[in-house]
């Protein structure tokens, strides 16, 4: 029974899945084919980095590891107490990311320097404009992925695998209809796509927002920092949230890396990392977020037999079905790219050298989806210590590798690609050697 609800939970987050990465290929149909491998896209892609380190050292370390195991143990007790506990951990979250928000608007420019070492002047100012944009979607994606979390805790996945969709038709809204308006304004139309994921986030927030209602959310005035469960949540966020921060710094340092490496560098590396990231999210995120909630609640009643058979139904199959994506991706690489990119302004130079990165990364795809299961094994049990250790060895190398690679050996974008799969290949190794020993 419990199998066969998991099972379905995944086929719904897996479809869902799929059409939110289909409008997601669209969206990069739509930038490739206005803007090409070009400055300008470079500095879109970069301009995320910092709100997105934001986001990730204030929310998602905790949305991914802390707030579905303390609330289903809270909510089990006394549902009342349980959204009391998820009102203020909202509001004390959005306050850090509000307060971080105001530093990067006052430093945005020093900042984008070191993002961007090898953009021009304009680039630069371009660049800073955009980052201070960039920063209302993540207050707002702040509230909006804190009451996903709740909504996947209660199990309601409908919504929350909705609501990625809705973001990335913001962006499409954006580039279809804010970027000619911009121009026309007599703006750099570049400054349309910020807005779009503006408007995507707060899409994002509207899709989930009545169903939480709904559920017994309410805003709130209560801002505790002394409160136990809060307490409890941020010691099992911070070592999630020192992971995805180095993560975050790492992809930082790459991206500096690739500005190095000619115009377009960031745009085609981006532009692969989402198209190997399809499998990754319709199977292996997927299955992980169906199972975490069934995991948390037998690791919290000490079920042992029955974790450990649910979790090993999920990397079998996830390591199953991934591995014939990816054999499948790489065969056809080319033609897919061609299928998708062979639009406007993005050439045919370009599509070669997308599809070869694509390509390497498929030998990382069954090692990413089967470390999104594991890692939340290891969320279940409420330790994020040892896959904060883990990804801080395997960033390291990433960036170490990147650099060798990618700038010294002069392998360019194909290096660091070479990098990031002997990097996520060995996390999850580590990573499933670590459980087995602890755990079983």
């Amino acid at each position: 029974m419990t199998k066969s609800k998991i099972l379905r939970a995944s086929l719904m987050l897996g479809t869902f899945t799929i059409v939110g990465k289909l409008i997601g290929l669209l969206r990069d149909r739509i930038l490739a084919g206005q803007f090409g491998a070009s400055t300008e896209l470079d500095v879109y892609y970069a301009a995320f980095r910092i709100p997105d380190l934001i986001f990730n050292l204030f929310i998602l370390g905790a949305t991914s590891s802390a707030i579905v195991p303390i609330f289903i143990e809270y909510y089990q007790k006394e549902k009342a107490g349980a959204w009391k506990v998820a009102q203020n951990f909202l509001n004390v979250m959005v306050a850090g990311v509000a307060v971080f928000s105001i530093v990067v608007l006052i430093f945005a420019q020093p900042i984008a320097h070191l993002i961007g070492p090898g953009f021009g002047p304009e680039e630069i100012q371009t660049l800073t404009n955009l980052m201070r944009i960039m920063l209302l979607s993540t207050l707002i994606f702040a509230v909006s992925t804190i009451l996903g979390s709740i909504l996947h805790a209660l199990q309601k996945f409908f919504v929350y695998a909705l609501a990625p969709i809705f973001y990335n038709l913001g962006i499409i809204g954006g580039a279809v209809f804010l970027v000619p308006l911009f121009e026309r304004w007599g703006y750099h139309g570049i400054y349309g796509l910020g807005f779009g994921v503006v408007l995507g986030a707060l899409l994002h927030l509207l899709v989930q927002l009545p169903v939480a209602l709904r559920e017994g959310f309410r805003f709130g005035k209560v801002f505790d920092l002394s409160d136990h469960a809060f307490r409890r949540m941020v010691t099992l966020m911070i070592p999630r949230t020192l992971s995805l921060g180095a993560y975050n710094v790492g992809i930082t340092i790459v991206t500096s890396f690739a500005s190095l490496l000619g115009t377009g560098s960031i745009t085609i590396l981006n532009l692969a990392t989402n198209l190997q990231f399809v499998p990754v999210s319709v199977i292996g995120i997927s299955l992980a977020t169906a199972v975490f909630p069934q995991l948390a609640s037998d690791a919290t009643t000490r079920d042992l037999s029955e974790f450990k058979r649910k979790l090993n139904h999920a990397l079998g199959t996830t390591l199953l079905l991934t591995t014939i994506l990816a054999v499948g991706i790489f065969i056809f690489r080319q033609l897919i790219v061609d299928i998708i990119f062979k639009v406007g302004s993005f050439d045919e130079a370009d599509r070669i050298v997308t599809a070869s990165v694509l390509g390497i990364f498929m030998f990382s795809v069954m090692a990413q989806s089967l470390m999104h299961v594991i890692t939340r094994a290891y969320y279940a049990f409420q330790n994020t210590k040892t896959p904060f250790v883990v990804a801080l060895l395997s960033i390291i190398l990433n960036v170490t590798l990147s650099y060798i690679l990618g700038l010294k050996m002069e392998m360019g974008i194909r290096g660091i690609a070479y990098a990031t799969v002997v990097a996520y290949n060995l996390n999850f190794i580590l990573l499933y050697i670590l459980f087995r020993r602890r755990y079983f």
